[in-house]
């Protein structure tokens, strides 16, 4: 029997499983099997063999000493096959679609780093939570340290986050809801990648259901502050959010909450935030603000004035902000005034007021919301709503009518009413749809009233509870619009208004040029943005202004794929094409806009942060200027009156705390979205607007504005207190923790690799083509060839159709997963090479195994003799390595020297970290350069 224990051995016809370690052989029924340990992604796996199926092999040390060397090519390519995925640990060797700072790399790798991962991550608004999270889950998946994740997060964020994790990090998770359902039993077993809506979820039944699927390794809740638990005297009030979160906590390893304001002003619903990760940090809130520092175990905050780019330099550059108001002409004033009378009695049908309202009156409230929103955009935008409504209610009439709903007429009338109905939804649809076709025919026409009756048929989903706090961003929906509702004599009212609509300019497109054409008397070049909400005013805004400046100097973007939105900026991104870009708020997210210095915002979501989020796509990292922006505002409107109240009540307090720029003259930018954001959270907006337009009763809204600042001041105040003694931002934590490694060194790896294994690599630029070695296309996801690649995020990010290569993308996985295996002979090397310093060192994969189950794996180098003073990108591309037949003549002295290394480095990590159950050292690589030993 030549098998013996504790010794290396491989299975013929088993390659896949590579080398592995005898730890028993054991006779059964006269013949000898072999039970051999194999290491896969840091596990270990036992497997039987019998006898005859398995041969032995040299370890590395013994390899050594026969003199037996690989290619330098393979080894430094093997070494750094095991480095690079633990040299990741920020996401900085990620294919990632996003400017990665320097404050989001250090808590990506605080957060992957640590054993025990349930945090609550604070940072302000605009400093990308969102990136965060995805630059962490991509982290955790490299590492195979997590499988099933979870998002739960507003109803109106679901499409957000699938789009940011798809665009950004190439992370494809399913809606519930729109993917798929639960009413399989296996649903939730099948789906290991999913969003959700809070409210979707917490329904008793759909939570019974995900309750019994298995475990997620990851949860995350967005907008975690409405995890709500109060308490008011000696009672309790938990809100189904926080029930949720409680049952959440339970059947997950790991739980990350985020939430720009976690504290809402009251100590006890903070503290119960803080339970639900942490049961046993504080026993009450007053422990909690005794002993303040011991948050920084479960909370993470920074703010926007301390972060910095990797050079030090502030992120944010100064911005001013203009109201640009004007004046409605008369017939302008008397169309408001009569879109008004409609919605108060629109909201009355609603039941506005009422405490309780029916799924129906709520679906009337939304229809009449989204008229009154609509009114402040365009002409275009509200005449093109209203064409829609009376299409509807021409619909459902006809449905009735060929139902056999005939009321007093007789079936005669009914059929001819039936005809004069498709007669009018025609001419309607004829107006509806000129943009899109000159030349609209009767089938055309036919076809769209089908389609629409369809969805009539269909009942709109309002039996779901919108969230509230969720961001507006939407740019139209039919379904809204179509609902039904209990309004007297509607037809006529909906056609007057659409009589009193001109179809060209207003007084505020006019605003708006007169502006332009100041801005453009200073600096001709000037390129410029315009956001609004909705797209019927992007596609009026591109033709009007088309008349005034070269139609092909003009582009838009709107909502999709990240590549589609990259395609229309393009030519704005370059200095001599596009001068303007008109985006509705969805098209503007995910896209960097930095080169630009004024923005125009046509018309204003009522959430200011929704503004906020549009000005942030121009001042960001990267913005040279002062960011110019102009808000454009019709006197006399509810929407001036409400803004003008919010911003004179900003101003108010910023002044009397010192927090106004004393370059600008204005709120200073930290303290206004610091404020907003808890403004966000106490103040309906919804509601607000509708009561300022029922009741124009400005005093009541003046109130309920400064009780919410007022409240929305205290949280903020309390959380700056409590979090003072938080690990703040530090540009040196980053310097020290940055990697060894970039993007650059990881195309270098790549290209010596594919050429290595007999594909191409053919470099133009910044842009890169790659022919894939036969080796690598059994893999899942690695294609034959690719055309346009680049390991550039900046050019990733400019340039349609461009495919960023870094850890995480299917090519680059395998060709680490392929030199990682033993697949590839690459662990010794013995050379000589004239400018390399004489060196013999071990390299070693250390895992430790920790008692709550969590492991952690490292690389090491151990030196014997000389002085490692070169990476392994370096040596990967030096020249001049010679030969070298060089055999060790004493290998018990290196293995005791070796073995002493290894102890007192494992003895260090026993110090270093808490919870050590064991470490096992394996030795992946033994160099010698230079023969001198």
């Amino acid at each position: 029997m030549t098998i013996k224990e504790n010794i290396k051995v491989k299975v013929k016809y088993r390659s896949e499983l590579g080398s592995g370690e005898v730890i028993r052989v054991c006779e059964d029924h006269g013949e000898y099997m072999v039970d051999i340990v194999f290491e896969k992604d840091g596990k270990r796996i036992l497997e039987t063999f019998p006898e005859k199926v398995v041969e032995p092999v040299d370890d590395i040390l013994q390899k050594f000493e026969k003199g037996l060397s690989d290619r330098p090519v393979d080894f430094f390519l093997k070494q750094l096959a095991y480095q690079l995925p633990l040299e990741n640990s920020g996401g900085e060797l990620s294919n990632s679609k996003a400017d990665l700072l320097p404050h989001q790399i250090l808590l990506t790798h605080k957060v992957v780093e640590e054993r025990r991962r349930r945090f609550l991550i604070a940072d302000e608004v605009g400093l990308g939570k969102t990136i965060e999270t995805g630059m962490i889950i991509k982290e955790l998946l490299s590492r195979k340290d997590a499988d099933r994740i979870l998002i739960i997060c507003p109803a109106g964020l679901t499409v957000n986050w699938r789009n940011e994790l798809k665009d950004c990090f190439r992370l494809y998770f399913d809606i519930f809801g729109n993917d798929f359902t639960d009413k399989n039993l296996y649903a939730w077993e099948k789906h290991n990648h999913v969003i959700v809506s809070i409210d979707t979820i917490k329904k008793p039944s759909r939570l019974e259901r995900l309750m019994k699927a298995p475990g997620w390794d990851i949860i995350i809740f967005d907008e975690a502050h409405h995890l709500s638990r109060k308490r008011y005297g000696e009672k309790i009030e938990v809100t189904q959010n926080y029930r949720l979160a409680e049952k959440m906590k339970g059947i997950t390893r790991d739980m990350l909450f985020l939430s720009a304001t976690p504290h809402q002003g009251d100590s006890y619903q903070f503290w119960s935030l803080i339970q639900l990760l942490d049961d046993q940090l504080f026993e009450s809130p007053e422990a909690m603000i005794d002993h303040r520092g011991l948050l920084g175990r479960v909370m993470i905050r920074r703010i926007k004035k301390e972060a910095t780019d990797i050079e030090g330099n502030a992120i944010f550059m100064r911005r001013k902000v203009h109201s640009q108001k004007f004046g409605l002409s008369i017939k302008e004033q008397r169309f408001y005034e009569k879109l008004t009378e409609y919605l108060k009695e629109g909201y009355n049908a609603a039941g506005l007021g009422n405490d309780k309202t029916t799924k129906q009156q709520r679906a009337v409230g939304f229809v009449m919301a989204t008229f009154q929103k609509i009114m402040s955009s365009s002409p275009r935008a509200i005449k093109q709503a209203l064409r829609r409504r009376l299409l509807a209610i021409y619909a459902r009439r006809q449905m009735a009518l060929e139902n056999g709903i005939y009321g007093s007429i007789t079936r005669e009338e009914s059929s001819k009413q039936i005809i004069r109905y498709q007669e009018e939804m025609r001419k309607i649809i004829i107006e509806l749809l000129a943009y899109e076709k000159e030349i609209i025919d009767y089938t055309d026409a036919d076809t769209y009233i089908s389609k629409l009756k369809q969805r009539i048929k269909k009942r709109p989903k309002f039996d779901e509870e919108i969230t509230k706090w969720a961001l507006d961003a939407q740019e139209m929906s039919d379904d809204i619009i179509e609902v039904p509702a209990n309004i007297p004599h509607e037809d006529q009212k909906v056609k007057e208004l659409i009589g009193l609509i001109d179809d060209g300019p207003d007084r505020k497109f006019n605003t708006l040029v007169r502006a332009i054409e100041q801005i453009r008397s200073e600096n001709k070049k000037e390129k410029i943005i315009i956001f609004t909400q909705y797209l019927e005013t992007l596609y009026f805004l591109k033709k009007e202004l088309g008349k005034y400046y070269d139609s092909n100097r003009i582009a838009v973007i709107k909502g999709g794929p990240l590549d589609d939105k990259i395609a229309s900026c393009e030519s704005f991104w370059e200095e001599n094409r596009a001068q303007f870009l008109i985006s509705t708020s969805a098209g503007g997210e995910g896209i960097n806009l930095q080169i630009c210095r004024i923005l125009f915002n046509y018309d204003l979501p009522w959430n200011p942060m929704a503004v906020e989020q549009r000005i942030g796509r121009i001042h960001r990292y990267g913005q040279t200027d002062t960011a110019q922006v102009y808000n454009l505002i019709a006197e006399g409107t509810i929407e001036e009156k409400v803004y003008s109240i919010l911003e004179q009540k900003l101003f108010e307090i910023a002044k009397t705390i010192g927090k106004v720029d004393n370059v600008t003259g204005e709120i200073a930018e930290d303290f206004r979205s610091e404020i907003l954001g808890f403004l966000s959270s106490s103040i309906n907006y919804n509601d607000l607007y509708k009561e300022a337009l029922i009741n124009k009763n400005y005093r009541r809204t003046e109130e309920e504005i400064s009780e919410a600042l007022k409240q929305a001041r205290e949280s903020s105040n309390a959380l700056r207190q409590l979090t003072q003694d938080l690990k703040t931002f530090n540009l040196e934590s980053y310097i020290e923790l940055k990697g060894n490694y970039t993007l650059e060194d990881l195309k270098t790896f790549c290209e010596k690799a594919i050429i290595s294994l007999g594909g191409s690599f053919i470099p133009s630029g910044n842009i890169d083509s790659i022919t894939v070695p036969p080796v690598l296309k059994k893999y899942a996801g690695v294609s034959s060839q690719y055309e346009n690649v680049t390991f550039s995020r900046k050019v990733a990010t400019k340039k349609k159709g461009i495919d960023l290569m870094g850890i995480g993308h299917p090519l680059i996985d395998s060709l680490i997963d392929y030199y990682k295996s033993d697949a590839i002979s690459g662990d010794v090397l013995i050379s000589q090479n004239d400018g390399v310093p004489e060196i013999f060192s071990a390299r070693y994969i250390s895992i430790i195994d920790f008692e709550d189950s969590t492991k952690k794996e490292l690389y090491k180098e151990l030196i014997l003799l000389g002085t490692h003073v070169k990476s392994d990108i370096e040596l990967l591309t030096q020249r001049r390595w010679k030969d070298n037949n060089y055999t060790i003549s004493n290998s018990n002295e290196i293995n005791k020297q070796l073995s002493m290394l290894i102890r007192n480095y494992e003895a260090k990590l026993r110090s270093e970290y808490k919870g050590v159950l064991s470490i096992r050292s394996k030795c992946v690589g033994i160099m010698q350069v230079n023969n001198n030993f």
